[in-house]
């Protein structure tokens, strides 16, 4: 009879944990499609908190109205200055697109000197040569490359609306989030202290210190970064300089880097301007392109308790396997099993005393 009560003990923990499982797999599949926009909404709210408590503290404690403050201009800089960034991004790129399916786009003639540059130099200066004489020779040369660029700028241009309604509704949850920021914070230290009781809140605070620095380092870094090279880019008349900003954004924020970008105009800025002018692009570009060296690290790093390196690492493996929000959810998931890690090895072994 014991076996027996034992087998229908067993059987029946087996039906209750896979219903469970069951309903929580079908959970995540109706959250599924919304989970993107969500934790855009809470990066977003941890991001902006401290300006949430300081403008709170500037109205008198009333929290309701900061937090519909913030989100009414998070929602009218997305209307506003970045409808007008994408649309000029749209813009540039079916003007690009149409320069190259007509052949009217131009290349001047290489400048004197690339030919003596090391290794690179005669390549560089005879596919140059080549493409200010018979473009489409060149073109055909990288033809599946251009076809999959053309298929993802369509794409973006087709979507751009999409994804600024996206940003918007995940504004208006960071919103909601930091108005209601006291109990949820409260539950989120629960849950925290659940799973680890004695390093709970130390994890809760990393957690969100890891999103702050994260965002300053690397968001508002390589905004200003491409800000400044967008200007550059505007003064100086380089061609496309909407779609070439946006580029330089995005490079900077996947960790590739915009000098990608910057040191080819670099190049066209001293083949077809002036001596001074050219001198004057360059001097402006090169700090802009290299101030992300200096600023990025000190940061991202900023009253952490892991070393930066642990920080880079997360951005750039979270960025490879999850895209954009990897540069959030990558440093905070590596930066908390460091600590996991640091605290078992400092832990005290206890000793045998059998």
């Amino acid at each position: 009879m014991d076996n027996r009560f034992k087998v229908v003990e067993i059987v029946d923990l087996i039906i209750r944990l896979f219903l469970i499982g069951l309903l929580l797999a079908w959970c995540f599949l109706l959250i599924r499609p919304f989970l993107g926009i969500v934790l855009w909404g809470i990066i977003l709210a941890i991001a902006i908190f401290p300006l949430f408590l300081w403008l709170k503290n500037l109205l008198g404690g009333r929290g309701k109205l900061a937090g519909v403050i913030l989100t009414l201009l998070g929602v009218g800089v997305i209307i506003g200055p970045v409808s007008v960034i994408s649309t000029i991004f749209v813009n540039n790129a079916q003007a690009f697109a149409d320069s190259l399916a007509s052949g009217s786009l131009v290349i001047p003639p290489p400048p004197e000197g690339i030919e003596t540059w090391p290794v690179i130099g005669e390549r560089v200066n005879r596919i140059w040569e080549l493409a200010s004489v018979n473009l489409a020779s060149v073109l055909s040369q990288f033809q599946p490359q251009l076809e999959a660029l053309a298929k993802n700028l369509l794409f973006l241009a087709a979507n751009i609306g999409v994804v600024l309604l996206k940003f918007i509704v995940s504004i208006i949850i960071a919103g909601i989030l930091i108005i209601n920021a006291e109990k949820l914070n409260s539950r989120i230290r629960q849950v925290f202290l659940r799973i680890t009781p004695k390093q709970g809140q130390e994890f809760l605070q990393l957690a969100t210190g890891t999103i702050r620095g994260v965002t300053r380092g690397i968001i508002g870094v390589s905004a200003l970064q491409s800000l400044l090279i967008g200007i550059g880019f505007m003064i100086g008349g380089i061609p496309f300089a909407g779609l070439l900003t946006l580029l330089c954004l995005v490079l900077a924020i996947i960790q590739i880097g915009s000098g990608l970008v910057v040191f080819p105009a670099i190049i066209f800025a001293w083949s077809t301007m002036g001596t001074v002018t050219a001198l004057l692009f360059t001097l402006w570009m090169v700090p802009c392109t290299l101030v992300d060296n200096i600023l990025k690290p000190i940061l991202m790093s900023k009253g952490l308790p892991v070393p930066t390196i642990v920080i880079l690492m997360g951005v750039l493996g979270g960025t490879l396997v999850h895209g954009i929000l990897g540069l959030f959810i990558g440093p905070v998931i590596l930066s908390l099993g460091y600590e996991l890690l640091v605290a078992w090895i400092n832990q005290e072994v206890q000793p045998n005393l059998n």
